[in-house]
């Protein structure tokens, strides 16, 4: 038994998660990385503009020599190669044709503007980006598209590389299909989210206890994530992931010490105020359309909270079950939350270096 709980410890704390915190990856905290278009259909022509940040393409060769009077170009070829080529933009299956290829650079930017004619017809068009080989993994493009049935954003990626331009009504359910996804994609990745949620469980508890202080998390960070979305209270990122390293020292330590749950939801509602800040972070990192401000907000926000609670149908019976060991309650658990709780007091003191670095 005591073999088989050292294990679930060691997966319950993976490389991946001091990897996500910068202890092994370094003091730089795993961020998307973004891309951006616009697309307007009008009849039978589609218009589309790219825009790139350049040093995300610098091993695709797209920069030239410097010149006298311009701080570096943009390799055309090396642009249409990578990029252009690899858009496939079709109608009722049939091929739309690219008729004017401009592309240009500033010194931060490369921008490609793309005329395709497409086929007559009533069907969508369906634009397959396949350039994500490029980027990394967890990068995201956001297309911006107009078209008769009116204007919204959707986040692509490299498992999600398709997007619908149609004159169609009901176009708005991919929007928030797509930040529906990234919601739950977000949470999964977070590992200092679910580092807290786990230090939170990790106590065992009655039902209503448990329930009550997911719950109170739950309430809290749907506030403030709410309160940054609308641009109510923005705090910085520099004073907000300190202080979510710290809420997991906190929950980690404070386990040592705290004998029973109950009543736990009070303090986990305050910390938790400050993750809904962090989970704001991701939003603003793929800018939102004021346009579609609630609808993006809902979708996203219930994203998170589908997938706090596929983690917690995983990890929740597990702990549970576990705790029924008195080696388990005695031992075990003292040891996973000192863990937890010196994992979030270093990934605070790395954060707070890193923003005094940074600024």
């Amino acid at each position: 038994m005591k073999r088989l709980v050292l294990l679930a410890i060691l997966l319950l704390l993976p490389s991946h998660a001091f990897a996500h915190a910068g202890i092994i990856s370094g003091v730089e905290r795993q961020k998307l990385t973004v891309s951006r278009s616009t697309w307007k259909s009008e009849g039978r022509t589609l218009t589309a503009n790219l825009l790139f940040v350049r040093h995300q393409l610098e091993h695709i060769g797209v920069n030239v020599p410097e010149s006298v009077d311009f701080e570096g170009g943009v390799n055309e070829e090396a642009v249409k190669k990578a990029l252009i080529d690899k858009i496939e933009v079709t109608r009722q299956g049939k091929a739309c044709d690219a008729v004017t290829i401009v592309s240009g650079d500033t010194k931060d930017q490369v921008t490609t503007q793309i005329q395709w004619q497409c086929p007559g017809g009533s069907e969508p068009i369906l634009v397959t980006l396949g350039f994500f080989d490029i980027f990394d993994p967890d990068h995201r493009h956001l297309a911006s598209i107009s078209d008769e049935s009116g204007a919204r954003t959707e986040v692509l990626g490299a498992a999600n590389p398709v997007v619908k331009i149609t004159a169609a009504p009901g176009v708005s359910s991919w929007l928030s299909w797509s930040f529906f996804k990234l919601g739950i994609e977000h949470i999964l990745i977070g590992w200092d989210h679910l580092l807290f949620l786990f230090a939170l469980i990790l106590l065992g508890g009655t039902f209503k206890s448990l329930f009550g202080t997911i719950t109170a998390f739950t309430i809290a960070h749907s506030i403030t994530l709410a309160l940054a979305a609308l641009e109510i209270w923005t705090p910085g990122p520099a004073i907000v992931e300190p202080m979510i390293g710290a809420t997991i020292a906190y929950v980690g330590f404070e386990n040592l010490f705290l004998k029973e749950p109950k009543g736990r939801w009070r303090i986990t509602f305050l910390l938790g105020l400050i993750h809904g800040f962090g989970f704001a972070g991701a939003l603003k990192e793929v800018g939102i359309a004021q346009t579609q401000l609630a609808t993006t907000l809902l979708m996203f926000n219930l994203g998170v909270e589908v997938g706090q609670l596929m983690v917690l149908a995983v990890f929740l019976p597990l702990v549970l079950l576990a705790r029924r060991s008195k080696w388990v309650v005695n031992r075990a658990v003292p040891v996973l939350s000192a863990g937890i709780g010196v994992t979030g007091l270093v990934l605070a003191i790395m954060r707070i270096v890193e923003a005094v670095g940074g600024g």
